[in-house]
């Protein structure tokens, strides 16, 4: 898309979401919560399906003590955020161009009671197509100013309303690479994997920048990215 018609689109489509958080508590209330359990259930799915399945590449003892402790962080930062409704798959795919009241939003059945900054993360951090990094928060930070303007009470500066929106779409991506991966190994569906490299690279980037992450951005670089390439070409 060209950039006017991307900042269009992405415009409605944060508006529909502001909507959505600022106006639908009553609705969201009677949802599921997104509590801890379906958290870390979620970020299982990538030793299983990403780590053993497609990388070959069981983590370590130490490794997979990282991972405990990556998981129990990121599921902690979900918890802590205000709780709205969330979409769960709030991205491209499911959006469609509509002459007026656009977007046209589908996929409601995986809808919980969730963290403030989920759906923007999946929006702005699409596993489907990536953004420039000074673009992407840029939006974000205008969708925490029209939250605020909406009256909802975030509670969060700038730098901690990024932080949760960082470490909110790390957990996304991680749960991603094993689903993608297990799209292929359990479902027959390979045209995930080329999506791979994409979320790998969005949950590297973020990792990067927070010092409770960190060790997982060094394990992306020294053991995955080294075993990745030989992975999606078998």
């Amino acid at each position: 898309a060209a950039t006017g018609t991307a900042d269009r689109l992405y415009a409605d489509a944060m508006a529909a979401l502001c909507t959505l958080d600022a106006a639908g508590g009553a609705a969201a209330r009677a949802l599921p919560p997104y509590g801890r359990d379906l958290l870390m259930r979620e970020m299982e799915l990538m030793p299983e399906w990403f780590l053993n399945a497609h990388l070959r590449m069981p983590p370590s003892a130490a490794e997979r003590g990282m991972l405990d402790g990556l998981f129990a962080a990121l599921a902690q930062c979900a918890l802590a955020q205000p709780a709205v409704f969330v979409h769960r798959d709030y991205h491209s795919r499911n959006l469609l161009v509509c002459p007026d009241a656009n977007p046209g939003i589908l996929d409601f059945q995986d809808a919980v009671l969730g963290p403030v900054t989920y759906d923007l993360a999946s929006l702005l951090k699409d596993c489907y197509i990536a953004w420039p990094r000074p673009r992407v928060r840029a939006w974000a930070l205008g969708y925490r100013e029209r939250m605020l303007a909406q009256g909802f009470a975030l509670n969060a500066t700038e730098s901690e309303f990024m932080r949760w929106f960082d470490l909110t779409g790390l957990q996304r991506h991680i749960k991603v690479l094993g689903i993608f991966a297990r799209l292929y190994y359990r479902d027959g569906k390979p045209q995930y994997l080329k999506d791979l490299p994409r979320v790998l690279a969005y949950a590297r980037e973020a990792a990067a920048d927070y010092a409770e992450t960190a060790p997982f951005a060094e394990f992306i670089a020294r053991r995955i990215e080294p075993e990745f390439a030989a992975a999606q070409e078998r």
